[in-house]
């Protein structure tokens, strides 16, 4: 019975989410299949655990004008931080997963947990946000996190590791901490709501100051055993390329990988030749990841968006000649860009506590919404 009744809760509540107006108990019985008792009752519940509201009732045409209902997706809040080696960015979005604010900051000192909160707050500031309705926070770190939120090894901010995270967060917000790798997240997005949507099996891999391998299998992040799953360059003596110290790449036709697949798709030879040498000697790893996992699709972010086109080409072409078989995943372009972590932080929060967020039991996360109110790529 009870199992029957969250059914209908979130039949009711995703009908009204995705309305473009409130809704009459007649036009929610005739888009769910449920009697109009049982819409009532629904209601009710979701009328008093402030998750739907009633409009004022029509006074045009003839007769007792119907009450209408909808979504109140502006009762709670959820967060997803982004906190890297250069800053922290922060989106706050309402139930429905429409974002509400967003800000960036810019890291000007050791980093410290606390900028996790900093950046909420200031998103919250520069749109006139109650953080007092937030109703979970995801976080994104880069590095090896562990089932309680801690961060156990990080090359990119090591004075966090060992640090109670999650908790530290969750006290300081009032509400429940998801703390998750950044390339997980991001691959998380991307599976969700971006480039591997309709997918279930991805592998993301981002080319940046690092390169860096995450995977999705059955629609749901691969941690491994240890939570290592994807952390290539935990292999002692692993390097990606030939010029790589202590998993930095390094470029020499220009100073950044952006700067090489911005020039590369411009026309620059030397800058093509680089991204083509690049892409023969990361080969042979990204290989053995697609016949290890066999993934649908590999999404792939480097540089910017019309820019990713320089590095799929040759990237696919050298991966090509790694294989026997002719069968192999398409490589595909990011459609969040820099992005993904935060949106996937956000996103993790909602998979995570879903029935704390909105008290209804299985009701899913408004991954679409996140992902399509993206600011930037």
């Amino acid at each position: 019975m009870h199992a029957e009744r969250s059914e209908n809760q979130v039949a009711c509540l995703r009908l009204l989410a995705d309305a473009d107006a409130a809704q009459t108990v007649g036009a929610i019985s005739a888009g769910t299949g449920l009697s109009r008792p049982t819409v009532h009752a629904v209601l009710d519940d979701l009328l008093e655990a402030g998750l739907v509201v009633s409009t004022e009732p029509s006074a045009a045409g003839p007769g007792r004008p119907a009450r209408a209902f909808r979504f109140a997706g502006e009762a709670g809040l959820v967060a997803g931080v982004d906190l890297g080696p250069r800053g922290a960015r922060a989106v706050i979005c309402d139930l429905s997963g429409r974002r509400l604010g967003y800000t960036e900051l810019k890291r000007d000192r050791r980093a410290e947990v606390s900028m996790i909160q900093r950046a909420v707050h200031a998103a919250a500031e520069e749109s006139s946000i109650d953080v007092g309705r937030l109703r979970a926070v995801g976080v994104a770190l880069p590095g090896v996190i562990e089932t309680s939120g801690h961060l156990r090894a990080s090359l990119a901010l090591p004075e966090l590791v060992g640090l109670p995270i999650a908790e530290t967060v969750s006290q300081d917000l009032g509400c429940p901490v998801a703390v998750d790798n950044d390339i997980k997240l991001a691959a998380l997005a991307e599976q969700r709501g971006g480039s591997g949507r309709g997918y279930s099996d991805v592998v993301y891999l981002q080319i940046g100051r690092r390169l860096s391998v995450s995977i999705v299998l059955n629609g749901v992040i691969r941690q491994g055993r240890h939570r290592l799953a994807g952390e290539l360059g935990a292999q002692r003596g692993m390097r990606w390329t030939r010029n790589a110290q202590r998993g930095q790449l390094t470029w020499t036709s220009h100073p950044t990988g952006e700067a090489v697949l911005s020039a590369a798709a411009g026309g620059d030879p030397a800058a093509q030749a680089e991204v083509e040498d690049f892409c023969e000697q990361i080969a042979g790893r990204i290989a053995t990841v697609l016949l290890v996992v066999d993934p649908e699709v590999v999404v792939v972010r480097g540089g910017l968006p019309q820019h990713t086109g320089a590095l799929l080409r040759p990237l696919a072409a050298a991966v090509e000649k790694e294989l026997v078989f002719p069968e192999r995943p398409p490589f595909v372009a990011s459609a969040l860009g820099r992005e993904a972590v935060v949106l996937g932080a956000a996103g993790n929060a909602f998979d995570q506590f879903s029935s704390a967020i909105y008290g209804v039991h299985d009701y899913p996360s408004p991954w679409i919404q996140l992902t399509n109110e993206r600011t930037s790529k």
